[in-house]
């Protein structure tokens, strides 16, 4: 190679390096006002609170969700709290024809779609040993399969205007968590589909986020299925996700998802821990693997009884004075459901 190709070959990646930069800059001071960003699970938790953080730009929200009334109510705080113009749509994302429905309505009255956000999702708490397939399916069929349909529903609109996808994966997407086996499945699946996106569609001008929190306060810690001893299980789960300590806000945490969606960053992954997590697990597997053994023979052990593979909603198992720990303000807060032991 002659000094002169060097030379060439140096300034042509300066060049793409300034223009890379320039870009990354140019997307970083992007605003969302006026824009369409379609938030699924957008009626609770994290999707609510994704919500305000994009009404507040003055984007136009449609939020997807399976539940009438809940969703009704966050529509109307939305509109009444933030002033912000909400569409609400009733939509199963497990459903493909849903999906193709939900779209539908929504461009009907926009005409465009400029963000989509797949943050639908289901946790189910239990040992493998009283797990059943349907966990396992019902976990694809919501983190994987559901961000597949929107996905391609959405695409066409998105590609017009260089659109953004953000996909809410999980700690548990990158690093497999005992006890969370189904819901990590799920995760670790639309990891894999989310980054493939991320270099497939790059071509085409949209940009795909994925974003892996920590535990976070969502106030979703009596909205999980648990099998297995239901009440300690319930228990764990809702304490891990209730101290500040441990768990994210979920404002904090919805802010810093749409910085990293204006400024099109191929992933996030939010809480200190993660990050440890996410770097321990790729220099040294073995000793992450180790540590997740050892938590696991903390956690409580199957029943050896077929009782325990009945599955229970947490919000429905009693759990006694420990329900004061919980994070149940958050709960009020995400317009979530709360437990009747929590008031």
């Amino acid at each position: 190679m002659t000094r002169t190709t060097t030379t060439v070959g140096s300034l042509v990646a300066a060049a793409a390096g300034a223009y890379a930069g320039y870009r990354f800059k140019r997307a970083g001071r992007e605003s969302f006002r006026g824009k369409t960003v379609v938030i699924t699970g957008g009626s609770r938790g994290l999707g609510f609170a994704l919500a305000q953080a994009f009404g507040r730009e003055g984007a136009h929200l449609a939020l997807l969700a399976r539940t009438p009334d809940q969703l009704a109510v966050a529509a109307s705080r939305l509109r009444d709290e933030e002033g912000v113009p909400v569409q609400a749509v009733v939509c199963d994302i497990r459903e493909q024809g849903e999906v193709r429905a939900a779209v539908a309505t929504v461009t009907s009255r926009t005409g465009r779609i400029d963000v989509l956000v797949n943050n639908a999702g289901i946790i189910s708490v239990m040992p493998f040993a009283h797990a059943q397939p349907e966990d396992f399916q019902d976990s694809l069929d919501t983190h994987f399969w559901g961000p597949y349909y929107l996905t391609r529903a959405c695409l066409p609109y998105l590609s017009r205007h260089n659109g953004r996808i953000v996909n809410i994966s999980s700690i548990g997407g990158r690093v497999a968590v005992p006890h969370l086996l189904p819901y990590t499945v799920g995760k670790f699946a639309l990891v894999g589909l989310s980054e493939g996106l991320h270099a497939e569609l790059a071509a085409s001008g949209v940009s795909v986020t994925t974003v892996a929190p920590h535990l976070m306060q969502t106030g979703s810690h009596r909205n999980a299925l648990v099998r297995g001893r239901h009440r300690e299980e319930a228990t764990w789960f809702a304490l891990g996700t209730s101290t500040r300590l441990v768990a994210l806000d979920a404002h904090r945490a919805a802010r810093a998802i749409v910085r990293a969606a204006r400024a099109r960053k191929a992933s996030l992954v939010l809480g200190w821990q993660a990050r440890v997590a996410v770097l321990a697990n790729a220099l040294a597997p073995g000793l992450t693997g180790a540590a997740a053994a050892a938590a696991a023979r903390r956690l409580p052990a199957a029943t050896g009884r077929a009782s325990g593979d009945i599955g229970r909603w947490s919000g429905d198992v009693p759990v006694g004075k420990v329900a004061r720990f919980f994070a149940s303000a958050a709960a009020r807060d995400l317009n979530q459901n709360l437990a009747p032991d929590e008031g």
